[in-house]
């Protein structure tokens, strides 16, 4: 049921985002095959089509409460097989949420920033993602997108016309060993914001070749 009303969904949004966003992507072509994170940086509300536009297989979002526990749309939400997470802090119930879907050979995407840019910089990223796939033993796929920011800007009402392109980067693969160590993920955590940055420029240098 999920996966029927997550195609549905993807077949009803992407002739928009790619008409209206001209939508744009390289690196798609190379994701791994197995269980893994998709880790991208998070300029607006749209940025989770951005990036599932691309993929071929449904990708489970990371959700904060915040936005799931809305009324009317949880069950929508728990139907797409989306992961509720308590803002600032990882609950138990979504750590065995997140490593279940992993283990069932899924792919989970996730914001690490953990909120929405409000000036298109890049924020720090939370370590719960380095320790789920440490703990785990997936990859995390980096995702830089460009244009979202100009397109859909956190306190925007409605989105505007502007391209958006979005560059999946190489497999990280992080060491089992930094699930106990809280520095070794914070550390791996920046070094994931950089991958990220990078290929966010990667996309904005791309586009602006485009045009």
């Amino acid at each position: 049921m999920a996966d029927a009303l997550y195609f549905a969904l993807k077949r009803v949004l992407t002739p928009f985002a790619d008409l209206y966003f001209s939508l744009q992507s390289t690196g798609h072509d190379a994701l791994p095959t197995g269980p893994f994170i998709l880790a991208g940086n998070h300029s607006s509300l749209l940025d989770w089509v951005f990036v599932a536009r691309f993929v071929d297989r449904p990708v489970r979002f990371v959700l904060t409460r915040e936005f799931y526990d809305q009324p009317g749309v949880t069950g929508i939400y728990r139907r797409l097989g989306v992961i509720p997470i308590r803002d600032g802090a990882i609950e138990l119930s979504a750590v065995r949420q997140l490593l279940t879907t992993l283990a069932h050979g899924e792919i989970v995407g996730v914001f690490p920033e953990g909120q929405i840019t409000r000036d298109g910089t890049l924020l720090p990223a939370q370590p719960g993602v380095i320790a789920i796939a440490a703990r785990a033993g997936v990859p995390i796929v980096p995702v830089g997108v460009h244009g979202a920011f100009e397109a859909f800007p956190r306190d925007a009402r409605l989105p505007r016309p502007h391209p958006v392109r979005v560059t999946f980067g190489a497999p990280v693969t992080i060491p089992t060993d930094v699930v106990r160590s809280r520095e070794g993920q914070t550390e791996w955590a920046a070094v994931l914001m950089q991958r990220i940055g990078t290929l966010r420029d990667h996309a904005r240098a791309a586009e602006a070749q485009r045009t």
